[in-house]
């Protein structure tokens, strides 16, 4: 076996791993998800570390904690081969979940503010997430439609 046709099957097989997790634990994970950026969302300011390092890590944080809620929410609602209106809607939900968030936090006095730029962040970060779970979702057709195949030629022989 060659190196491209064993990380194909390596590929094959996290594609396979990461759709045999039952459907109430899907959802379960994307819940509990769910309640941490909330939490996350509305801590106080004085709470929230602080990175020097990073000028824009808060842009980033936002990128990356919607990217996986948009993820976990295709992937929890298992939307198999999703069309683009159901992405749309899944978008604007995450979007106006994000928008929420920062609502609540002008409104709470909590030493956070509303930026627009966060909610541009949220909004590329769910983007990609349904990218992600759109690619992955592409390589899950390609490994179920395999066995089908050899299943009917291996049929056609008897």
């Amino acid at each position: 076996m060659g190196k491209k046709q064993a990380v194909k099957n390596l590929n094959n097989t996290m594609i396979s791993f990461i759709f045999s997790f039952k459907p109430w634990f899907r959802k379960t994970l994307g819940a509990i998800y769910l309640a941490a950026l909330v939490i996350i969302s509305l801590m106080p300011a004085r709470d929230l570390p602080h990175i020097a390092a990073f000028t824009s890590f808060d842009k980033a944080a936002h990128f990356i904690m919607y990217l996986g809620l948009s993820f976990l929410v295709c992937w929890g609602l298992d939307l198999r081969r999703i069309r683009m209106r159901p992405i749309y809607l899944l978008l604007s939900g995450v979007f106006l979940w994000g928008v929420l968030m920062e609502i609540l936090q002008r409104t709470m006095h909590n030493g956070r503010n509303f930026d627009f730029r966060d909610m541009i962040a949220n909004l590329a970060g769910a983007w990609v997430g349904i990218l992600i779970y759109r690619y992955f979702d592409k390589l899950r057709a390609k490994t179920d439609e395999k066995p089908a195949s050899n299943k009917s030629a291996v049929e056609s022989m008897n």
